[in-house]
């Protein structure tokens, strides 16, 4: 008798190959036996006819450092049918740790990945000090899907060089030594790698550089070389250059500079023996750049070096909302009413003496804080116009008819108030969002040819990161909706290909042999979707965070079973309140090359 049978659907065993009707069966956590299996040998049974069954989801890039300490749920990956989630990436996170640095840890997080410093601060009781004790934390509880973590660069260099870590000196003969410990006790504890950020926008909530940004080059190969001696793991770069030079943050030298920087992933690669996954974009200021470090990639690969680029499914937006970050929200008027629950405001800015003030006032530089004042509000104000109202969730490569001062044209107003009167409409939840990425040419046909390329790993979905301005852990339902069924702007991607990038491509990456594809001894991560009805809703901010604060959550509708471990985790887009995921410890393996 097996314990679980999903009866009856098209198979996407996630090896690329053809679907195939048939029944999956489930025993022990295992996956049993696929074909076909008797009417009464389940003792629970998931109807799947005219359901599509594809292995569970593998992310490999999110943000959920701290989260996995507060929550068991998962959201938003787990509502968009991911079953493994891999955090600690772009170097940073919260451990290792000590008393006298912890809130610097917590100035790094909510930074760089936008995480409330109270959230940080409540949500966590930084009972741990060495990484191997924050993953017996997790080792403690219990999830929706199984979770693992790099070690970070930043508080791995923090803990060892104190101030003049901050300070950016150069690591000492010692100081080297040291670190590299932390990294052999960390990945021999299940460490799913190291992380390094070296991308130049990426600041604590102070405004200064993370540790590791300008790391000497023997210290990264050194920390690479410690990470490669146990056999296990990869190494993660946000790489110098990744955004370009979008916010004017002089975050890239140009071409001699992004391609020592490959040379320097490459030699990362060949010192520690492990494969390394690295951010890359389609960047406005350089069009050429991403084709050109994939393309680099690919010569590497070719040469037996296992540098891999990371790419996302979508445009890379920044969402606007009257809860999160928006046009007006340093003006002295809306101040005013900043702090009012959200109906309240909204009703307060509908009055037309208050709008008339917001649209004729400039912005105050106090007291929303300096974040709200910096770059990225800047970047909102000058960008304005060429923001987009999207016609419908699933609406993610949108013409030119849909940006702001186009639909501002047509209805006779300024961009402003366009802008003002669409965020106070209905119940004030409404958004507008910036391309800042994979856009240059007003479409996404350079990220199809990305997602084709058999070298690249698609992801960046940094989920638990960003709280108020994306929701990008959403990407893998818009994979499959999208990409596969929805698209008419361009070719679309075979179903079978994308299952295949979304489980075992990942999977294959990270060593994880034991998921990724649904065979007979395979683990039972599985997803059972309604194809034709999936599909994303409008996304909104929930105040469900320690504290009470908010984050964006976009929610999907046709995951008819999401399986873990052999047990069903979300039936019919609802959560079963199983929790069957656990710490997922790194075990040693042997990097396989795409090519």
């Amino acid at each position: 008798m097996y314990d679980l049978v999903i009866r009856g659907g098209s198979i996407y065993d996630g090896t690329g190959g053809p679907a195939r009707s048939g029944d999956v069966a489930i025993k022990d956590g295992l996956i049993a036996a696929i074909g076909k299996v008797g009417s009464t040998e389940g003792r629970q049974t998931i109807e799947a006819d005219g359901a599509i069954v594809t292995p569970g989801f593998v992310d490999l890039h999110s943000h959920y450092d701290g989260q996995f300490l507060w929550d068991d749920k998962i959201d938003p990956s787990f509502s968009h049918g991911i079953t493994t989630s891999i955090a600690g990436n772009c170097g940073v996170g919260v451990a290792p740790v000590s008393d006298e640095y912890q809130s610097k840890l917590i100035d790094f997080m909510t930074g760089v990945e936008e995480i409330p410093e109270i959230v940080l601060e409540v949500g966590l009781d930084w009972s741990w000090r060495s990484f191997p004790e924050y993953l017996d934390k997790l080792a403690e509880r219990k999830y929706t899907m199984d979770v693992g973590v790099h070690l970070p660069h930043a508080p791995v260099r923090l803990l060892v060089m104190g101030e003049r870590a901050l300070k950016h000196e150069a690591a000492t003969a010692d100081d080297i030594i040291a670190m590299s410990a932390i990294v052999r006790d960390a990945m021999a504890a299940g460490a799913q790698g190291f992380s390094t950020g070296r991308v130049v926008e990426h600041r604590s909530s102070d405004g200064n550089y993370l540790p590791g940004t300008f790391a000497l080059e023997d210290e990264v190969l050194a920390l690479a070389k410690a990470l490669g001696e146990g056999g296990r793991g990869v190494f993660q770069v946000a790489p110098r250059g990744e955004l370009g030079n979008t916010f004017n943050t002089d975050g890239s030298d140009g071409r001699e500079a992004r391609t020592k920087e490959h040379r320097l992933m490459e030699k990362i690669a060949t010192v520690s023996g492990r494969p390394l996954n690295y951010g890359v974009l389609e960047v406005f200021t350089d069009e050429a750049d991403a084709g050109i470090m994939i393309g680099q990639s690919d010569q590497a690969i070719a040469r037996g070096v296992g540098v891999y680029p990371m790419v996302s499914p979508r445009a890379a937006n920044l969402m606007y909302t009257l809860e999160g970050y928006h046009l007006f929200m340093a003006r002295p008027s809306y101040l005013e009413v900043a702090r009012m629950p959200l109906a309240e405001r909204v009703h307060a800015l509908r009055d037309p003496v208050r709008k008339r003030a917001i649209l004729s006032e400039s912005d105050v530089t106090s007291p929303v804080g300096v974040r709200d004042h910096g770059v990225l509000l800047k970047y909102i104000s000058a960008n304005n116009e060429q923001s987009f109202i999207l016609s419908s969730p699933m609406d993610i490569e949108p013409g030119p008819e849909r940006r702001l001062g186009a639909l501002a044209a047509a209805a006779g107003k300024s961009a402003d108030e366009y802008l003002y009167d669409h965020l106070t409409a209905g119940d004030g939840t409404n958004v507008n969002l910036n391309i800042v990425a994979n856009y240059f040419h007003g479409n996404l046909e350079s990220t199809r040819k990305f997602m084709m390329n058999p070298n690249t790993i698609i992801g960046l979905g940094d989920g638990g990161a960003h709280l108020k301005l994306i929701c990008d852990a959403a990407h893998t339902t818009c994979q499959i909706a999208y990409w596969t069924r929805d698209r008419s702007r361009g070719e679309r991607i075979p179903l079978e290909f994308m299952v295949e990038k979304l489980a075992a491509a990942p999977a294959r990456h990270h060593g994880l042999t034991d998921r990724g594809v649904l065979a007979v001894g395979k683990r039972a991560d599985i997803n059972v979707i309604d194809y034709e009805r999936l599909t994303l809703k409008r996304s909104r901010i929930v105040h469900d965070l320690p504290t009470g604060a908010g984050r964006c959550l976009q929610p999907s509708q046709g995951y008819l079973a999401t399986v873990v471990a052999g047990v069903p985790t979300r039936l019919n887009d609802e959560d079963t309140l199983a929790r069957p995921g656990r710490l997922l410890r790194s075990t040693a393996f042997t990097p396989e090359l795409v090519r």
